[in-house]
């Protein structure tokens, strides 16, 4: 999808996956312009400059830069969405520092003194010879629900495989009071078994600016997510981005919509496989 760039997708707890899909969305969203092309039906607002979303009110700009052994890291801005923190720093190497985007930081956050994170991903674009573009996507379960979160950001892991000894190390202080007031909470606490005789409950569904979340619990332990599709009453169909399980047991799950504001708008949550045959019934969202 990125040409002559590479992604590093989500770590699952112990498990690391590689894909290159679910990303890209999130640097569009913290890119100050994004020229990135891709072929995603539903990005196609952000990529539209007419029609491009202003996101500036939900992210909170840093500026802050910090040296070690390795380079400069410039944290740029920081945006807090519903149970996902997005950063966006600059990377210079010094001089003989074998790195390229091939390299990934994948950063500890703390918010509020406490780690909430379930997953970690992000990339690594090359502006110029010497400087880079780091992105990264922390999602979190529970995450406080303060208009103000002190966050702690350590970037102190090296492709999930060498300790960086003098991590870049920034504690700020990031606002989510705008994304509080725009964010939608539908409650659906709705039960359904699939095909597969697999009981499944329907929580919620958390909708903001930036993306929307189906949250569910399973009656058993899942080795994968279930995928669900959002069918909206005029007819668009949207998949699933990024799933992720919320707890250990793995019974609890979230699965994401990068740029998909669905406030005020009637649509059906359907269960399906990869290949988009339905698992089970539809659960609509909404009354007409």
């Amino acid at each position: 999808m990125l040409s002559n760039e590479h992604c590093l997708s989500e770590d699952q707890p112990r498990k690391n996956r590689v894909r290159k899909k679910w990303f890209i969305v999130a640097l569009c969203l913290l890119a100050v312009g994004c020229v990135i092309i891709i072929k995603l039906p539903f990005t196609a607002s952000i990529l539209d400059k007419s029609k491009e979303p202003d996101f500036s009110t939900y992210k909170t700009i840093i500026g802050q830069t910090i040296e070690n052994n390795f380079g400069r890291l410039t944290l740029n801005e920081v945006m807090v969405d519903d149970n996902q923190i997005l950063l966006n720093a600059t990377f210079e190497p010094v001089k003989d520092l074998d790195f390229d985007n091939q390299i990934f930081f994948l950063p500890q956050v703390l918010v509020n003194g406490k780690d909430y994170t379930v997953r970690n991903g992000g990339q690594t674009i090359a502006q110029t010879a010497s400087t880079y573009t780091i992105y990264n996507s922390v999602k979190m379960s529970n995450l406080p629900q303060h208009e103000k979160l002190k966050l702690d950001i350590r970037y102190n892991d090296w492709n999930w495989e060498k300790t960086i000894d003098k991590p870049w190390r920034f504690k700020i202080e990031a606002s989510q009071e705008q994304l509080l007031d725009d964010r939608e909470i539908i409650p659906i606490n709705k039960a359904i078994t699939l095909s597969n005789g697999q009981k499944i409950e329907v929580e919620k569904v958390v909708s903001t600016p930036i993306s929307t979340t189906i949250y569910f619990q399973s009656t058993e332990s899942l080795k994968e997510a279930i995928v669900f599709k959002i069918l909206t009453e005029s007819g668009k169909t949207r998949r699933l981005d990024s799933s992720y399980t919320l707890n250990e047991e793995h019974t609890m799950w979230g699965i994401r919509f990068d740029a998909l504001y669905l406030k005020d708008e009637m649509y059906e949550l359907i269960p399906v496989d990869a290949g988009d045959r339905e698992l089970g019934p539809a659960i609509q969202v909404g009354e007409k």
